[in-house]
């Protein structure tokens, strides 16, 4: 078994095989190394993507599910407001499909692959990095964290943890709302979701993915949106297949030690907004493939891999975590009061839609802040 490798890559979830992928297309050798067998089995995740993404990073067309080309929001007496955009915007993935099919990427492309493997240490030598399993050894002149949500390597690495989570709940059940496969709802309610929302995001004609995203008690959240707002009785849905993940909230502070660098939902690159990852993570993704290609030939420092990506991201996610925090405040009846101001000012809603971007949310959301701002201290 080959041990010596240019970099490994810790984590084989999708921001972890495209980075392998990359880092392989420019000739470096790479081991793609993961503690589960079973590659994007149970994955807690909406699995929306914008359209974008798939067209700039050429992602696996046989993972979507269903196309997206409007959502609606709801609020918690149910007043909506739809935006119907002119063509598909985003796509709705298996990510057992979607997470295999960039590992398989990986692999074909010449990345050894490694899975039931747990790093336990990474140790530092002058040329080399050691990385020990339980029963393998590895040998990399520099390493890449893509280990999502777990931080159990960062700390002894020198690298700092996110400053906060959040928590995702979700579970698969028939449609609310069937035949309504391109249109995502977002549903509004400090009852269900404080500060936050709730989603029905489809995933065929007549099946769908319910779930909410809040600072805490998740699962209970999500009930309370199956029952209060969708009036599901008990019968429809099973607790038991509720399930819940946290999400980093928030940048870490140290992303990249010597020739050691974190990337994706390891280093916080997760919109505070909707707590989406894949298109911050490949972004970041492609940011360390080229600054490792000038350390690794050239002896640059890494330390530009963090100064790159936090200007590409921060403002973004700033602004996501400003906004979460004003929404903490509002009541429902204050909620009710924004959706009438809306509907009731077609020329705002008019200069508004051309800042909706899937993947850069700061230019609608200070245009919302600023509007806003007056109006909800009255």
């Amino acid at each position: 078994m080959k041990t010596h490798y240019d970099v490994a890559v810790i984590g084989a979830g999708p921001i972890g095989s495209y980075t392998a992928y990359q880092l392989v297309d420019k000739g470096f050798d790479v081991c793609l190394i993961d503690a589960k067998q079973n590659i994007g089995k149970n994955v807690i995740c909406t699995g929306v993507i914008s359209k974008e993404a798939f067209r700039r990073y050429d992602l696996p067309s046989e993972s979507i599910l269903s196309r997206i080309d409007s959502f609606v929001f709801i609020s918690p007496q149910g007043q909506r407001l739809e935006y119907i955009h002119p063509d598909v915007f985003a796509y709705v993935v298996s990510r057992e499909i979607f997470d295999r099919a960039l590992l398989a990427l990986a692999q074909k492309c010449g990345a050894d692959v490694y899975l039931h493997q747990q790093i336990i240490t990474i140790e530092h030598s002058s040329q080399y990095y050691r990385l020990r399993s339980k029963d393998k050894k590895y040998r990399a002149r520099a390493v890449v964290l893509a280990t999502g949500v777990n931080y159990g390597l960062h700390t002894s690495l020198g690298l700092s943890t996110p400053p906060g989570f959040l928590y995702g709940s979700q579970v698969e059940l028939p449609s609310s709302s069937p035949n309504q496969s391109s249109r995502i709802e977002i549903h509004i309610s400090q009852s269900f979701a404080p500060g936050s929302f709730g989603w029905v995001v489809p995933i065929s004609n007549d099946h769908s993915r319910f779930g909410v995203i809040v600072e805490k008690a998740a699962t209970l959240g999500l009930e309370r949106m199956l029952k209060e707002r969708l009036h599901f009785s008990s019968s429809r849905f099973d607790k038991m297949r509720i399930k819940q993940k946290p999400i980093a909230y928030g940048p870490i502070e140290r992303s990249v030690r010597d020739k050691i660098l974190a990337v994706g939902e390891a280093a916080g690159q997760v919109k505070t907004t909707t707590g989406g990852g894949i298109f911050y993570g490949l972004l970041c993704s492609e940011i360390a493939v080229d600054k490792l290609q000038r350390t690794l030939k050239s002896g640059y420092s890494l330390k530009d891999y963090e100064i790159t990506w936090r200007t590409a991201l921060v403002p973004e996610l700033d602004i996501g975590r400003r906004m979460r925090e004003s929404a903490q405040s509002l009541s429902d009846n204050t909620i009710e009061k924004l959706f009438k101001f809306v509907k009731q000012h077609r020329f705002w809603v008019e200069l508004l839609v051309p800042r909706i971007n899937f993947d850069y949310h700061s230019n609608f959301l200070f245009y919302c802040l600023n509007s806003f701002e007056s109006f909800l201290k009255k």
